[in-house]
């Protein structure tokens, strides 16, 4: 009886220390998202793409306001000892093309998007939009946009590894979700092989479709993904065999302009 009430008494006492705490938020997924404006008309200015926060703590009947912020990325290169390859002193450098505020998103501060950060009322999550702007600047570099959820008088913060997301944005081909990586942790590598620009523009060329994230679990789950990579392996074989692409020097393909850069294969 006594072991009882001490397990009663622990199970109230972690309850009440699991609902008074303060309400918390995270992001429901840390992993880079790659946006393109390439397919859409020249008229179109602006995409918006929704990233979903989880709160912890229970719901309100009242919308609850959240707070984002855009932080730095850096890289880091480690310098090693030749001998014992101990890492003996490092170098930061801050990422290239941070996306600008007002130039190429628009800013978690302007008053248009005070209403948008909001959890709605009676949600335990919701998808907060972030507004993408269409600067000439996203046809020549990809920009980045690390977002980052902070705390605010409503919210505090949920898994520290969870708050965190970035934003790979232009306006030219792009890497989508399954083809993220060189290696078989992106599932699209198999069927595709290594990306280059010019490669996913051949796709395109060849099957006249967007070759996208859509397209790719699209042909997954009809199980086709045999049938395009033989498509697009003898497409490839009739353009570096065509005398017409071989006198003009666009033959074989090459994965850049660069002459001596690989060449573009399927495996």
């Amino acid at each position: 009886m006594i072991i009882g009430l001490a397990v009663a008494a622990g199970c109230k006492k972690a309850d009440y220390l699991l609902y008074q705490d303060t309400a918390r938020i995270q992001m429901a997924d840390t992993a880079a998202a790659s946006i393109t404006f390439v397919y859409e008309a020249p008229s179109v200015t602006r995409d918006t793409v929704y990233v979903r926060l989880n709160t912890i703590g229970g719901i309100t009947d009242k919308d609850r306001k959240v707070k984002l912020e855009q932080v730095t990325e850096y890289d880091v290169t480690y310098v090693r000892d030749p001998v014992t390859n101990k890492i003996t002193d490092s170098v930061v450098k801050e990422k290239p093309f941070k996306a600008v505020a007002g130039k190429h998103y628009i800013g978690f501060d302007d008053p248009a998007m005070q209403s948008l950060l909001v959890i709605r009322a009676n949600k335990a999550y919701d998808s907060i939009p972030i507004i993408l702007l269409r600067d000439a600047d996203l046809k020549s570099n990809s920009y980045r946009l690390r977002l980052k959820v902070v705390a605010n008088d409503v919210f505090g913060i949920g898994e520290t590894k969870a708050i965190q997301k970035t934003l790979v944005f232009s306006d030219r081909l792009e890497r989508f979700a399954s083809w993220l990586t060189d290696s078989y942790s992106s599932t699209a590598y198999g069927t595709l092989g290594k990306y280059s620009t010019t490669k996913h523009q051949f796709i395109i060329d060849v099957l006249k479709v967007r070759i996208d994230e859509a397209w790719w679990q699209a042909i997954l789950a009809a199980g086709a993904t045999a049938h395009y990579k033989s498509v697009l392996k003898d497409a490839l074989v009739a353009f570096n065999t065509d005398p017409a692409n071989i006198s003009s020097g666009k033959a074989p393909m090459r994965e850049t302009s660069d002459p001596n850069s690989p060449l573009v294969t399927f495996p």
